[in-house]
């Protein structure tokens, strides 16, 4: 039985930390507020009364020290791969791509999105435990959350290597201690963003476990106009003629991905595809200058 893995802390966890930790625990699992809870409730309350003790703490040390092991070691790497551990845990980062007008990214502006994400159970605390939950040891670890397969240690699949299960677990959240929510975050646009950056919306992710925050949101922005290409703060585009009026002195009236009219006379007579610039009309970078929009005419 590790204490430090009871209490969910690290080894070289400072009194203050442990005194929290327990008090968390103590705060769920106290007999008075879970029926069924006294056995763990003792687990929880000798790892503190050993861990808190300067002297005891060192003979403790001392103890799982001499009793460590490789496999003692890689039975604890593998219960934090499969994410089973006392520990706070920050929450999975949740990645979306958004749609956005060139107009928008010129001129920056506040957006809205909708999504789904892991909340935390509003009516268990993230705890899983409802008002009539039972707290009882798990049958097929006979408590220790763990079971040994070929010298290693690995996670009760039974009780997800808590050593416990929940009878009558929440009713909201059925004892995973999180919900699926739709939730909308606000977000700024900054000028000159351009195609393939990213926007993090902290803490706009995934409910942590154990009590670890929220994982990040991350938006990957693409740009939805049609016909209209950016590269750097300049802007291409496309534009067919018939033959007969791609004649030098003709003028075109184009509008551009602002919604802006552009009057545009042709400089020469066009026989095959040609590329003219008109300066300023582009994209904008960071900086705030802006690029220039280039037409590629072809006759036909």
């Amino acid at each position: 039985m590790d204490f430090y893995k009871i209490l969910g802390v690290d080894r070289d966890a400072t009194p203050e930390e442990i005194k929290k930790a327990f008090r968390e625990k103590a705060k769920k699992y106290h007999p008075d507020v879970n029926k069924g809870a006294e056995e763990f409730f003792k687990k929880i309350t000798a790892a503190y009364e050993t861990l808190i003790d300067e002297e005891k703490r060192k003979i403790y040390d001392e103890k799982i020290k001499k009793s460590s092991s490789f496999t003692d070691f890689l039975s604890e790497k593998i219960f934090e791969a499969l994410g089973f551990t006392p520990k706070p845990v920050k929450g999975k980062d949740i990645h979306k791509k958004i749609y956005i007008s060139i107009s928008e990214g010129l001129k920056g502006s506040i957006k809205t999105i909708s999504y789904i994400r892991e909340e935390k159970c509003s009516f268990c605390g993230g705890t899983g435990l409802g008002e009539n939950s039972i707290l009882k040891e798990c049958d097929s670890c006979s408590g220790k959350g763990v079971k040994k397969k070929l010298m290693v240690s690995i996670p009760c699949i039974k009780c997800s290597g808590k050593g416990y299960l929940i009878l009558n677990p929440c009713e909201f959240c059925h004892g995973k201690g999180t919900v699926k929510k739709t939730v909308e975050k606000r977000f700024r646009l900054p000028v000159g963003i351009n195609e393939g950056m990213k926007i993090v919306i902290r803490k706009g992710g995934n409910s942590g476990i154990n009590g670890g925050e929220y994982g990040d949101l991350y938006l990957k922005v693409y740009f939805s106009d049609k016909g209209f290409t950016v590269k750097g703060k300049n802007v291409y585009k496309t534009v067919y003629i018939q033959k007969e009026n791609a004649q030098k002195g003709n003028i075109f009236r184009i509008k551009n991905f602002d919604g802006e009219i552009v009057n545009f006379k042709l400089p020469v007579s066009i026989h095959s595809p040609i590329t003219l610039k008109i300066p300023g009309k582009g994209y904008i970078d960071t900086s705030g200058i802006r690029g220039d929009l280039f037409l590629k005419f072809i006759p036909v």
